[in-house]
């Protein structure tokens, strides 16, 4: 059997040209991955490192259930946000307006900011008064507590925002989505009331 020298395979195939070729692509891309972390490391630490983000910040929750203790601690409006299981747009706002540091800093300073899903079933007792789930259907219903503070013009849509004053007075509602500059400045407008 005749066999070629491994110098001759190489030089016949062109396998010799081909790897010095791929040695070098594989170089070149390696030096600019580096630049590339190296860049981005840089800029990425190049901000206010002790400056709170979005992500750093946790937004505080409250129940229904914890407000009168809490009004005797310090009087502050109640921001309420009505949501259910199903609504996409109310997902959107948890996952956009929700993480708006603005927002956060606000809801977390001066209200007390309850999320309330408006088909629980579970009954809440809230102002000397007990809201239940009222089913309307084989699968569906509205809690009354949501009916009572989301219904606009006779109609209840999520996602709604209402803006409770300390006497749990409604002072703000609002059916539908809100960006967070948009509800970072009623947030504003509605804790100088």
């Amino acid at each position: 059997m005749f066999m070629l020298p491994i110098k001759a395979f190489e030089d016949f195939w062109g396998f010799d040209i081909l790897f010095n070729r791929y040695k070098m692509r594989i170089g070149i891309y390696l030096l600019m991955g580096s630049y590339l972390l190296v860049v981005v490391g840089c800029a990425s630490t190049s901000g206010k490192l002790s400056t709170p983000t979005a992500s750093s910040l946790k937004l505080q929750q409250f129940s229904f259930s914890q407000l009168d203790s809490l009004m005797t601690v310090e009087q502050r409006p109640v921001a309420v946000f009505l949501h259910a299981e199903w609504c996409k747009f109310c997902k959107n706002m948890e996952q956009t307006t929700f993480q708006n540091e603005r927002v956060i800093h606000l809801l977390n300073e001066k209200y007390y900011f309850i999320s309330f899903d408006g088909e629980q079933k579970e009954k809440v007792v809230f102002n000397k008064h007990r809201f239940d789930y009222i089913p309307n259907g084989r699968n569906s219903g509205a809690h009354q507590l949501a009916t009572a503070l989301g219904t606009v013009n006779g109609v209840l849509a999520y996602p709604a925002f209402v803006i409770l004053n300390p006497k749990y007075e409604i002072i703000f509602q609002y059916n539908g989505f809100l960006e967070g500059q948009d509800l970072s400045e009623v947030l504003r407008r509605g804790s100088n009331e």
